[in-house]
């Protein structure tokens, strides 16, 4: 009998083991998708505040423009204008009308005025300092795990105690049984 209970417990630890490791490999896969999802969004960022300190006080050809425009479009594909986490619901609202007034200021058909430097200088620490926070938001994430990792994790030390817990318990009741049947 002992031997039954324990193939139960070893074929229920086995199982919880499989499916946490699933979890596992799947928040894994999520962590490294939001990893590039980060290193593109900061890559895109700096080209954005690049060209703006470039084209200060000049007048660069329309192909710069459309660069320029075709790199707003893909940060703006990159964020969620529903955001609703804390750290970047507000910060990604910021970053998403600052490309709208960017786009507003530097049109691509008939940009011959450009901004002058104070007028950028506001604009660009609003994208940097908002992009700055939605990066880190989502670096935590990164670090720390997705959520179904963290869970996940979690479930696995409850399930490691408990199925400690149910072999220490199983054993004293079948050291007892054996006391009851030796004394008995």
């Amino acid at each position: 009998m002992a031997e039954a209970i324990g193939l139960i417990i070893a074929a229920i630890i086995a199982a919880v083991v499989a499916f946490l490791t699933l979890i596992i490999s799947k928040e894994q896969s999520v962590s490294e998708f939001r990893q590039q999802w980060i290193d593109a969004l900061r890559k895109d960022i700096a080209i954005i505040i690049g060209r703006l300190i470039a084209i200060q006080g000049s007048h660069p050809p329309k192909d710069d423009w459309q660069g320029f425009h075709r790199v707003i479009v893909r940060i703006r594909l990159r964020l969620n204008p529903d955001e609703a986490r804390e750290g970047e619901k507000e910060e990604t609202k910021a970053v998403l009308d600052t490309l709208r007034t960017l786009e507003s200021m530097f049109p691509i058909v008939n940009a011959s005025e450009n901004p002058q430097p104070h007028q950028l200088k506001g604009l660009v620490k609003t994208l940097v300092d908002n992009s700055r926070r939605i990066l880190k938001a989502n670096w935590d994430r990164v670090r720390e795990g997705e959520d179904g990792y963290r869970k996940a994790k979690s479930r696995a030390v409850i399930a490691f105690w408990v199925s400690v817990a149910t072999a220490v318990i199983v054993g004293i009741g079948y050291g007892l049984y054996k006391l009851n049947m030796i004394c008995g």
